[in-house]
C-alpha cells in the first residue's frame, strides 16, 4: 500500500482562515445589482473559457434573490464569441493541410507529399499566429523573404535552380503567394483557420462600430490573462466607444510596477495602454501576501506515483473539510488516468472531469501504434523497382502486437465460440515463432499460422497505400466489437466508436483524392487526429473536485489546490520554437513566442494561488526514471523565496512521498525427486530476499552433492547463492526466446564442435597430428564451421546466412585457422597426441561433513579435449573463445603464502578464481582416478600466441600433502559451507555479475 511519509510531524489543517470570495461570484452580484430585471439579458459576457461559461451562470443563478426571476445575460467563451462573430466555419486542420499541398502543388509541381506532411501543420500554426495578431502579411512576408535573400547571399555559391537549396530559397519567396491564394480558397467555401476568423472578427466589428450600428451590445469581458492582438483590438475598439468593460482578476503580489514576477507582465501592460484604473484588475487585491494559507511541496519517486499521493491528499482534505471546493490540475495530461485511479472512491464519490481524456492515453492508441511499428520496421524483399516487395515483419514487434490486452480480450471471446480450430490462435502464433525461431515472418506464412482468420489479415496483410490500412482499421473495429459488446465494457467500446469515428472522417477526405497516402503520411494524419481527439467524461460540471487542465483553470477559484508535475520543462513547458518562421521575425512584428508562453502560464498559475487556503504542489525528485527533468518548476523556487519572506501567514512544508509496503512471505521452491514440493516459507521481507536453509533446503542440497556438483555449479554457488539456488534447486527454466543472433555460448559451440570434427579421425585412428596434416585441416576449416553453424541454425534456429550471424560465422573459420597456424608456429606443439575429446571426467568423493555424517559426493566436469604428452602422462584441455591472459590464472599473489592462496580458491568470487577452480577440480578427477594429469590447461583462441597456459598450484601441497588428498580437505570445506544452516542463501553484492543473470528480475535486480 503506498503511503505519504511526510519529512515533518503530519500536517492537519488549520481552523478556515478568512475566506476571499471567489471572483466570478464577485462579478455576477455586481452584475445582478448593476443591471436589475431584464436589463441583465441585453449584456454580452465574454470569459476565457467554456469551464467558466458554466460557473458564471450557476453564479448568476445564486446571486438572484429568492424567488425572482433572472433574465440571463449572453455568457460566452472568448474563442467561440470570436468565431461566431466572424461568420465563418473553422475547418479541420486535415482539409486544411490538403487544400494547402493542392496550392503548393499548383506552383512546383515536384513536391512530394510525404515532406509535405512533415511542416505543412506548422505552416498553418503560423499563418494562424500571423492572423490571430493581425499581422501585416505583405510586410511581414517581405521582411522574412529578404531575410531568406540575406542568408542566400552569404552562400559561397549559387545554387543551382534545380538543388535543394534553390528549391529552400524559392519556397520562401512564393509563400506570400501561398497565403493569399489559401485566403481566398477559404473565402469562397466561407471557412477559416481559428487565426482568421478572429482577424475576421475584428474586421467585422469594426466596420459596425464605423457604421455606427446601434445593435451593438453591452459587452463585459471577465477574467480574462494573456490577449492575442485581434483580442486586444476588440476590446479597445468596444472600450473606446463606450461599449465594453473589461475587469481583470489581478493581483498585488505580480501587478505591482517593480514586480519582477512574469505573471503579470500582460496585465500591466493592459493597465498602461489602456490607461484602466486599479479597479479593472480587482484593485488589484493583495491576496497572495495576505491571506493565511498552507503550502505543502511534495516530492514523489516517479511520475505515476503522483496519481496515488493526489488521491491521498484529496481524501485528507475532504475528511477534514467535506463543502471545499478541490480543484486537481494536471499540466501534463497524460496523468489523467493515475489520477482517477487514485481518487479514493469512499472519500470522492462525486467529482467532475473537465479535460477530456486524450485517444494518445488509451490502450486502444498502444494497439494502432503496434500495429504500425509492425509494418514500419518490416523488411520488404523483391521489386526492387515499386518497392512493393513481400513484407517480412521482425517477430519482436509482431508478438508485442498479438500480446497487446485488446487482442487478448478478443482471444477470450473467441475462445468461448464454437470455432475449435481458433481457439487458442494468439498463444499457438507466438509458440511457433518462438519454436521455429522466425526473426522475420513474411505475411504469408503469418497468415498460415493463423489459419487465415479475419483478425491475423487484418494486422499482417501487406500495407501499400491508406486504403489497405483503412480496411485494415474497419475489420480489426469489427472484430474486436463483437469481444466487447459481449462483455459490455463499456470504456473499451467508447475507444472503438472513437477510433471509428476518426478513420471514417480520414476515409472521407481521402476518398476523393487522386495522390495515395503512404503508411508513413496516413499515420503523421492519423495521430494528428488522435492527439486532438478527447474522451469525455459526465459529471456534475459544478461538482465541488474538479480534475482539470491548468488552462481551464482561468477565472475559476477554489479552496484546495492540488497540482501535479511541478517541474520544470511540464510546468512551465520547455523552451521550444514551435514556428517556421525565425524568432527575430516573430518578434518584429509581435508574434507570441515561448517567452509569452511562459508568461500566460505564470499568470493561470499565481491567479490559480490567490484565494486558495490549502495548496499542494506534487513534483518528481531527480534521478526518477523516465522524467525529463527533476529540477523543481521555478514557481516553487519563487513561492519560497519570494512570496514566503512577505507573506508571514504562510506555512510551507517541504515533504516526501514514499512507497511502503508490509513484508511478505517468500515461497522456497524445490525440484529434487526426493522431496514433496511443499512450500516452505522463510519469514523475511522480500526486498532482502534471504533464504534460510531450514531442513527441507538442507536435504535438497544434499542432493544436489549426492547426483553431481560441477566446476561451473561450484562457481556459481560461491558467485551468487541465490541463483545456485534458483538454477539447481528450483530449477526455474528460462522462458525460450527468438535468438537473432548466435550468443557467446552459441559462438562457442561452433567453434568447439569444428575443432572435434576435424580431430576426431586422429583420435579414433590413435594417431598424432603432425605438421604435415596441418595445411589439410586449413582447407577442411571452413566446411567444418559451415557444418557446425547448420547444425546450430537446427537446434536453435537461429539463421546463419545472414546479418551478424554470418558475420559471426566468418570470425569462427578466421578463429579455428589462426589456431590451427599457431601450432606450427609454436615450438613443441606438434605432434599433438589428442586421446579423447568431448570426456566426462567424474570421481566419487567419501567426505565427512559433520560429526558421524557421511557424504558421498560426486564431482563431474566435460572436457574439450585429452592430450597425452611425450612422457605419457595426460593434459586437460579447455578452450576458451573469450581472451584469457597467463595472470588471471596467478591466483597466488606476490609475497603471499599457501594458506592465503588456498583460501582464496576456496571463497573468491573473482572471473580468475573461477578458472583457477575448473582446472584443480578437472586436475583433482584426473589424479583420483589414478590416471597421471601433467595439469590442466586453457587455451584462449584470442590469445593464442600464450599457448596452453596452466594454473601455478604448488600452494597446495606445500604442508606436504599430496595433491589429491589436499584436494578432498578442501572439497570437504566447501561441502560444509554449502551444508552450513548458519550461512543463508543470499544474493550477490557484485551488481556486475548481475547483468546477464536470467534471474535478476526475481531477485529485483
Amino acid at each position: 500500500m503506498l503511503s505519504v511519509f511526510m519529512l515533518a510531524s503530519s500536517s492537519t489543517l488549520s481552523a478556515p482562515a478568512a475566506i476571499a470570495t471567489p471572483f466570478l461570484t464577485q462579478m455576477a452580484r455586481d452584475l445582478v445589482t448593476r443591471f436589475p430585471g431584464s436589463e441583465l439579458s441585453d449584456l454580452i459576457v465574454v470569459v476565457p473559457t467554456r469551464r467558466a461559461v458554466v460557473y458564471l451562470k450557476n453564479e448568476l443563478a445564486l446571486a438572484a434573490e429568492a424567488g425572482q426571476a433572472l433574465w440571463s445575460p449572453r455568457v460566452t467563451a472568448m474563442e467561440d464569441y470570436m468565431v461566431e462573430l466572424a461568420g465563418v466555419q473553422v475547418e479541420e486542420p486535415i482539409a486544411l493541410q490538403l487544400m494547402l499541398f493542392d496550392i503548393l502543388r499548383g506552383i512546383d509541381k515536384k513536391l512530394d507529399f510525404d515532406q509535405f506532411v512533415g511542416w505543412s501543420g506548422l505552416l498553418l500554426q503560423d499563418f494562424s499566429n500571423l492572423d490571430q495578431n493581425l499581422a501585416s502579411p505583405a510586410k511581414m512576408f517581405e521582411y522574412l523573404s529578404q531575410a531568406k535573400a540575406l542568408e542566400r547571399w552569404e552562400l559561397t555559391d549559387v545554387p543551382a535552380p534545380a538543388s535543394t537549396t534553390a528549391q529552400y530559397f524559392r519556397f520562401w519567396d512564393d509563400l506570400e503567394k501561398v497565403y493569399w491564394r489559401l485566403r481566398k480558397r477559404m473565402k469562397h467555401d466561407h471557412l477559416a483557420y481559428p487565426g482568421l476568423a478572429y482577424r475576421l472578427a475584428v474586421r467585422r466589428m469594426q466596420n459596425r462600430l464605423e457604421n455606427n450600428d446601434a445593435t451593438i451590445a453591452r459587452h463585459f469581458f471577465l477574467g480574462l490573462g494573456s490577449l492575442s492582438r485581434a483580442e486586444e483590438k476588440l476590446i479597445r475598439l468596444l472600450l473606446r466607444e463606450g461599449k465594453a468593460e473589461v475587469h481583470f482578476d489581478g493581483d498585488a503580489f505580480y501587478m505591482d510596477n517593480d514586480s519582477p514576477n512574469r505573471a503579470g507582465q500582460h496585465l500591466r501592460r493592459y493597465r498602461r495602454d489602456w490607461e484602466l484604473p486599479n479597479e479593472n484588475f480587482g484593485g488589484p487585491a493583495d491576496l497572495l501576501r495576505s491571506l493565511p494559507r498552507e503550502v505543502q511541496f511534495v516530492g514523489v519517486a516517479n511520475a505515476s506515483m503522483q496519481g496515488k499521493v493526489a488521491g491521498q491528499l484529496l481524501a485528507e482534505s475532504r475528511l477534514h473539510d467535506p463543502t471545499a471546493k478541490v480543484a486537481v490540475v494536471l499540466p501534463d495530461e497524460t496523468l489523467l488516468l493515475p489520477v482517477l485511479h487514485g481518487l479514493p472512491p469512499e472519500a470522492v464519490p462525486e467529482y467532475n472531469v473537465t479535460m477530456g481524456l486524450s485517444f494518445q492515453s488509451t490502450p486502444l492508441f498502444n494497439l494502432v501504434d503496434l500495429l504500425f511499428e509492425v509494418h514500419l520496421t518490416g523488411i520488404r524483399e523483391g521489386s526492387a523497382e515499386t518497392g512493393y516487395g513481400v513484407p517480412r515483419y521482425h517477430h519482436l514487434a509482431v508478438t508485442k502486437l498479438l500480446m497487446h490486452p485488446f487482442l487478448r480480450r478478443y482471444q477470450q471471446w473467441l475462445d468461448k465460440q464454437e470455432q475449435p480450430q481458433y481457439h487458442g490462435l494468439l498463444e499457438n502464433i507466438c509458440h511457433q515463432i518462438v519454436k521455429r525461431n522466425a526473426v522475420l515472418l513474411p505475411a504469408s506464412e503469418l497468415l498460415d499460422l493463423g489459419r487465415q482468420h479475419p483478425l491475423i489479415a487484418a494486422l499482417f496483410r501487406t500495407w501499400d497505400t491508406c486504403d489497405d490500412i483503412i480496411a485494415a482499421c474497419y475489420t480489426l473495429i469489427d472484430l474486436l466489437k463483437q469481444a466487447y459488446q459481449d462483455q459490455h465494457s463499456a470504456i473499451e467500446a467508447e475507444y472503438l466508436y472513437l477510433f471509428f469515428t476518426l478513420v471514417k472522417r480520414l476515409d472521407s477526405v481521402f476518398d476523393c483524392r487522386e495522390q495515395r497516402l503512404s503508411v508513413r503520411s496516413f499515420r503523421r494524419f492519423l495521430y494528428e487526429q488522435m492527439a486532438r481527439t478527447r474522451l469525455p467524461f459526465s459529471g456534475e460540471p459544478i461538482a465541488d473536485v474538479q480534475v482539470m487542465g491548468l488552462l481551464e483553470t482561468r477565472a475559476l477559484d477554489f479552496d484546495h489546490i492540488i497540482i501535479l508535475s511541478c517541474n520544470e520543462n511540464v510546468l512551465p513547458a520547455p523552451k521550444r520554437h514551435a514556428s517556421l518562421f525565425p524568432y527575430d521575425v516573430l518578434t518584429q512584428f509581435k508574434l507570441p513566442t515561448y517567452a509569452d508562453h511562459e508568461a500566460a502560464t505564470a499568470h493561470q498559475f499565481w491567479r490559480l494561488l490567490q484565494r486558495a487556503r490549502r495548496v499542494d504542489l506534487l513534483h518528481v525528485l531527480p534521478g526518477a526514471e523516465g522524467t525529463r527533468t527533476g529540477e523543481r518548476s521555478r514557481f516553487l523556487l519563487q513561492i519560497e523565496n519570494d512570496l514566503l519572506p512577505q507573506n508571514p501567514q504562510l506555512v510551507l512544508r517541504d515533504l516526501t512521498a514514499t512507497a511502503t509496503s508490509s513484508p511478505h512471505p517468500i515461497h522456497v521452491l524445490y525440484d529434487d525427486e526426493d522431496t514433496d514440493n511443499e512450500d516452505v516459507v522463510a519469514q523475511t521481507p522480500v526486498g532482502d530476499l534471504v533464504l534460510e536453509k531450514d531442513e527441507k533446503m538442507l536435504h535438497a542440497l544434499r542432493g544436489v552433492l549426492e547426483h553431481g556438483l560441477s566446476p561451473s555449479a561450484l562457481n556459481e554457488f560461491l558467485n551468487c547463492s541465490l541463483r545456485f539456488y534458483f538454477n539447481r534447486l528450483a530449477r526455474f527454466q528460462e522462458a525460450e526466446e527468438v535468438e537473432e543472433k548466435l550468443g557467446a555460448d552459441g559462438f562457442g559451440t561452433v567453434v568447439h564442435e569444428a575443432l572435434e570434427n576435424m580431430f576426431r579421425p586422429f583420435v579414433q585412428a590413435d594417431q598424432p597430428i603432425t605438421a604435415a596434416d596441418i595445411p589439410g585441416l586449413l582447407k577442411q576449416a571452413p566446411g567444418e564451421v559451415e557444418r557446425a553453424l547448420r547444425k546450430e541454425e537446427t537446434d536453435r534456429h537461429a539463421r546463419t546466412d545472414e546479418g551478424l550471424n554470418y558475420v559471426l560465422g566468418q570470425v569462427a573459420v578466421q578463429l579455428v585457422q589462426r589456431y590451427l597456424e599457431n601450432l606450427l608456429a609454436q615450438p613443441g606443439a606438434l605432434p599433438l597426441k589428442v586421446v579423447a575429446l568431448e570426456q566426462i571426467l567424474e570421481t566419487k568423493v567419501p567426505l565427512q561433513v559433520a560429526e558421524g555424517e557421511q557424504l558421498l559426493l560426486r564431482l563431474y566436469g566435460f572436457t574439450d579435449r585429452l592430450d597425452e604428452l611425450p612422457d605419457g602422462s595426460l593434459r586437460v584441455v579447455d578452450y576458451k573463445t573469450g581472451l584469457v591472459q597467463p595472470y588471471d590464472l596467478k591466483l597466488q599473489k606476490k609475497g603471499e603464502d599457501a594458506q592465503a592462496a588456498t583460501e582464496r580458491l576456496l571463497t573468491d568470487a573473482t572471473s580468475s578464481a573461477d578458472k583457477v577452480r575448473q582446472l584443480w577440480l578437472y586436475r583433482f578427477m584426473l589424479e583420483r582416478e589414478g590416471r597421471h594429469a601433467a595439469d590442466a590447461a586453457i587455451i584462449s583462441l584470442r590469445n593464442l600466441g600464450a599457448g596452453p597456459m596452466t594454473a601455478e598450484m604448488g600452494f597446495l601441497t606445500e604442508d606436504g600433502q599430496s595433491f589429491v588428498a589436499k584436494g578432498e580437505a578442501m572439497l570437504t570445506e566447501l561441502a560444509r559451507r554449502i551444508l552450513d544452516p548458519a550461512e543463508p542463501i543470499r544474493k550477490t553484492d557484485d551488481l556486475d555479475r548481475c547483468q546477464y543473470c536470467p534471474y535478476k528480475g526475481i531477485c529485483a535486480r
